[in-house]
């Protein structure tokens, strides 16, 4: 195209083709963070959801609804393997501002992931590894004071943006040892829960605690709380808002695809490896959970410690890795399980990380940002300003997060979310018709067909219909299990609303120097 350089920011993004088919697993499967996801999901989806299988959910939400939205993060990555993703996507089959303002909602819900599990790892995962290690209380409180929740997350910001920064090959070997690490002590987990059987687990929980099971029970439903004796299906696929909002993630290559060695078969290693075996992981420990804590008792301890802590003995506890605490094992491996979990958000935030530059990098690209944001170093071959830029930006989510509250103005984020990817579905859908240039030249997987019909659109349709079962779920109960209301709503779409802004302001400034952004989006980036 000979008018290209007036188009794009250079004719060469300047990303080295670097990841491996198992690098790219490692991103996606840290960004589903089974450690921080499978507590969140049993804690509080029992306390959401009474009388919900949470193991079933997600079994169900995996093998029914999300292979369709894997299919179509696979067939454009492949279509389209250019770093941004569904901004990419979106943005040259539907619309550049649709593009941009689904992309940047979706960026902004991932990245703010980054600061809640540095506060994640503080409130919860910090006092249950001292509850598992017998800490003295002073030490477990620490870790509550918002000063000292703020200081250890901006360390950690600052460690994590000079990690990003020597580029892709450094920290993908930085994340292989911490996979190591994280699942040598989950595997220590599962067998925990393997070779602890029920009884003996009422029997220790009693011991250590001096509480017996059935005064949690019963103060449970003194508060309002029952366990069906039977499964409830309708509290079950409710549930599985916790199997779309915690597998997401899975198909996260589609957001660093200029980066992947090989990248139609990466792309489908790590996005169909990342869905199964995430699927199967958090389906077994929730299982597991049920078997060794009792499913009656687990829901209970759920319930009040969500919803009325206050009335939980003092020498009790339902954060799930601190249950760890009653497993058949030795001390020093219960205490290897408790600080595994707290390692865990190590592991995933350079995942995180990356999608957030990544992104940013490609909106310099299409000149809907600065130029010099997309300006890759000449011997790191990663994105430096960009990555300074997200650092920053996450520095300032950790004090809003931690001193504003921001994480309960985003308690019903997963509707914005849902919805951003329901738009996604619909690029899909029409992609084959809309933009038959792209098709035509995809490689033949991405142009099969059932029936005449293009398993792309197949795809497109699967994904728009069952985010819009979360989006509609959402809005009847949100993902802690409290009501929606219009203000909550109105805090949470704010995002897509300052998008669109964005993007009027960025085109109209284009414009005044002479520059048709239009002519963009009619081609994908270069490599």
């Amino acid at each position: 195209m000979s008018n290209q350089s007036h188009m794009f920011v250079r004719n060469a993004t300047g990303l080295v083709r670097e990841l491996t088919a198992f690098d790219a697993f490692n991103l996606v499967f840290a960004a589903i963070l089974i450690p921080v996801g499978i507590s969140q999901a049993l804690n509080f989806g029992a306390a959401a959801f009474p009388g919900a299988n949470v193991a079933l959910a997600f079994i169900l939400g995996a093998t029914l609804l999300l292979i369709g939205f894997g299919a179509v993060y696979i067939y454009f990555t492949m279509a389209m393997p250019r770093s941004g993703g569904d901004y990419v996507w979106v943005s040259r089959t539907l619309s550049p501002f649709l593009g941009f303002v689904v992309n940047v909602t979706l960026t902004f819900v991932f990245v703010n992931w980054v600061s809640f599990n540095f506060t994640t790892m503080m409130t919860l995962f910090g006092p249950a590894a001292g509850y598992v290690m017998d800490w003295s209380p002073n030490v477990i409180q620490w870790f509550n004071v918002p000063v000292n929740q703020f200081i250890v997350a901006t360390i950690l910001t600052i460690l994590f943006t000079l990690l990003m920064i020597p580029g892709t090959k450094f920290v993908a070997k930085f994340m292989r040892i911490l996979f190591i690490v994280v699942w040598a002590g989950m595997a220590l987990w599962f067998i925990g829960l393997l070779v602890t059987p029920n009884d003996v687990f009422v029997k220790n929980f009693i011991e250590i605690t001096k509480t017996n099971p059935t005064q949690i029970i019963e103060l449970a439903k003194n508060s309002g709380f029952s366990v069906p004796t039977g499964l409830n299906w309708g509290m079950t696929i409710l549930a599985m808002l916790w199997a779309f909002q915690n597998l997401t993630g899975f198909q996260w290559s589609g957001y660093f695809a200029g980066e992947l060695k090989n990248v139609r078969r990466t792309v489908v290693i790590s996005v169909l490896g990342g869905l199964i075996v995430g699927a199967i992981l958090y389906a077994a420990g929730s299982f597991l959970v049920y078997r060794t804590v009792g499913f009656e008792l687990f829901s209970s301890l759920s319930y009040i410690g969500i919803n009325m802590p206050d009335k939980m003995p003092s020498n009790v506890t339902y954060i799930l890795p601190s249950l760890t605490k009653f497993f058949a094992l030795p001390t020093i491996i219960k205490d290897l399980i408790a600080l595994t979990f707290m390692l865990s958000i190590i592991w995933w935030t350079p995942a995180g990380f990356m999608l957030g530059t990544r992104n940013l990098f490609a909106w310099a690209f299409d000149n809907l940002a600065p130029s010099w944001v997309a300006d890759v170093h000449p011997t790191f071959h990663t994105p430096v300003n960009a990555t300074i830029i997200m650092g920053i930006f996450i520095e300032i989510l950790n004090f809003l997060n931690i001193y504003g509250g921001l994480s309960n103005y985003l308690i019903n984020i997963i509707a914005v979310m849902a919805l951003a990817f329901v738009v996604v579905g619909l690029a899909a859908v029409i992609f084959p018709y809309k933009r038959k240039d792209l098709y035509d030249n995809a490689p033949e997987v991405v142009r099969s067909k059932i029936g005449g019909i293009p398993v792309m659109t197949i795809a497109g349709l699967i994904t728009m219909l069952s985010w819009s079962f979360v989006l509609i779920a959402a809005f009847s109960t949100s993902q802690f299990g409290l009501s929606v209301t219009p203000i909550a709503m109105i805090e949470a779409f704010s995002v897509p609303v300052l998008a669109s802004i964005w993007y009027f302001v960025a085109t109209s400034i284009r414009k005044r120097q002479g520059i048709d952004i239009s002519k963009v989006f009619s081609e994908i980036p270069p490599e």
